[in-house]
């Protein structure tokens, strides 16, 4: 019985680390996001995650979809963890239907 829990002791030491990261390998894309709107502050708060741990996401904000979005503007954020925040300001009306088109430099 001590030999067994011995050797079951020296395989869980030497066993390779669980990883908790599930990074993809080649382009990071977004996996979800969603927005909030402060009328006080006038901000555009934007949180989502990514399929890479690290990098640096440029995001362009737009109120609609197709040919009847209006440009709301852009913002830089960093993924750290596989989240990102970003903050528009200021935005004096709460978007209505937001959209977003983003690329990511991956680290």
């Amino acid at each position: 019985m001590t030999r067994f829990i011995l050797a079951t002791f020296v395989v869980a030491l030497t066993a390779p680390p669980a990883l908790a990261c599930d990074d993809h390998h080649g382009v990071c894309e977004i996996e979800d996001w969603r927005y909030s709107y402060t009328s006080m502050m006038k901000a555009l708060s934007i949180d989502g995650v990514a399929t890479c741990d690290a990098g640096v996401i440029r995001l362009r904000l737009y109120d609609g979809i197709g040919d009847q979005r209006e440009f709301i503007g852009v913002e830089t954020a960093h993924i750290d963890g596989h989240i990102f925040e970003a903050i528009l300001l200021p935005i004096e009306v709460k978007p209505t239907d937001l959209s977003i088109k983003y690329s990511v430099e991956p680290r």
